[in-house]
């Protein structure tokens, strides 16, 4: 059976079972979704060649918390946005570029190594990118939800009780500092933003390194927060076409509860705490544009403090965490997110 967003139940429930478990045997995804390993391998490379899901690496929490995360809203010259979304989406230090309506017409998340590292990528790389005639930059402070634990809602709870859980899960509320990172553990972590999957072996022989090596720096890299593993999906067929991103305000002593109250809820994919005003930003997935209202609605019954300052309506997603995409958001193309190169 084929849902309305074009992926069936079948796949949809394969690609949570990935969300759960980024790097799962396929003995133990065939588990969850009763199915044999084979056909598992089978429907998850044709999800891949299709650009419907892919698992990707993405920057772990301790990039975040490091001060070294931006997201940045751009004002372009008329007719200039795509051409601006385009040009940034080249680059290895935007990892996600947004095409909105609302108070920007370009919405894109910045990492980079350091603070200013990040300061030059913004000073002397996106200021000077002709057609923009505005940036407003905002650096994240901690980051309380990511795109790796929002989930489909297609898999049964049982399926989901049988997946491994990862013996690296960072712990969230600690990592503020980034680790010292080796030219290997680097070229892992671009590997794994190509394919988050990828064999061991495949990871050793691209680093330079041991599997026994690449196994021991890999499981360091998760646990540290340095990466982040995530199973992504097509918003559009997967039946989520409509990206919203709210700019949230709260009172300052209630900052960390309001966020963390947020971050609980089904609909957010990302909620962070910003050096800036308004503090916090919150990203979501919706069904339809008739439901942006419905979401803010449910924010403020749960949370009477919050005030939504301000919203951006995604138009179309260029780029998200590394993977080029096409207008019904697959993927059709990758740029390694390297952060830790110079981003001039």
């Amino acid at each position: 059976m084929t849902d309305s967003g074009g992926l069936t139940e079948g796949d949809l429930a394969l690609i949570e079972a990935l969300q759960i478990a980024p790097r799962a045997s396929w003995a133990a995804v065939a588990r969850a979704t009763n199915t044999s390993p084979v056909t598992a391998a089978r429907r998850w490379r044709r999800l891949v060649d299709g650009g419907a899901a892919w698992v990707t690496g993405a920057p772990g929490v301790s990039v975040w918390n490091a001060q070294c995360v931006a997201y940045v809203d751009i004002s372009c010259s008329s007719g200039q946005s795509l051409a601006v979304a385009e040009t940034l989406a080249q680059d290895r230090h935007a990892l996600s570029v947004e095409l909105t309506a609302g108070g920007a017409d370009v919405f894109v998340t910045v990492a980079a190594a350091d603070l200013r590292a990040l300061s030059r990528y913004m000073l002397e790389r996106i200021d000077l990118i002709p057609g923009i005639t505005a940036t407003r930059t905002r650096i994240s402070t901690h980051l309380y939800r990511d795109g790796s634990h929002w989930r489909l809602g297609a898999l049964a709870h049982e399926g989901a009780s049988v997946l491994p859980v990862s013996p690296h899960s960072p712990d969230t509320t600690r990592l503020s500092v980034l680790p010292h990172l080796q030219a290997s553990d680097r070229e892992l972590l671009v590997q794994l933003g190509l394919n988050g999957r990828s064999p061991y072996t495949t990871l050793a022989a691209n680093a330079k390194v041991s599997e026994a090596t690449a196994r021991r720096r890999v499981a360091r890299l998760l646990g540290t927060g340095t990466v982040l593993l995530r199973a992504e999906v097509a918003a559009h067929p997967a039946g989520w076409p409509v990206p919203v991103i709210l700019s949230v305000d709260a009172p300052t002593s209630r900052l960390v509860e309001t966020a963390r109250a947020i971050a609980r809820l089904r609909q957010v994919r990302l909620c962070a705490t910003l050096a800036g005003t308004p503090p916090i930003i919150v990203s979501a997935w919706l069904h339809d544009v008739e439901a942006i209202h419905g979401f803010e609605t449910t924010l403020v019954k749960a949370l009477p403090d919050l005030t939504v300052v301000d919203r951006l309506v995604t138009l179309r997603t260029v780029k998200r965490m590394g993977r080029l995409l096409d207008e019904d958001g697959r993927a059709v193309g990758v740029v390694p997110m390297d952060v830790w190169t110079d981003p001039l």
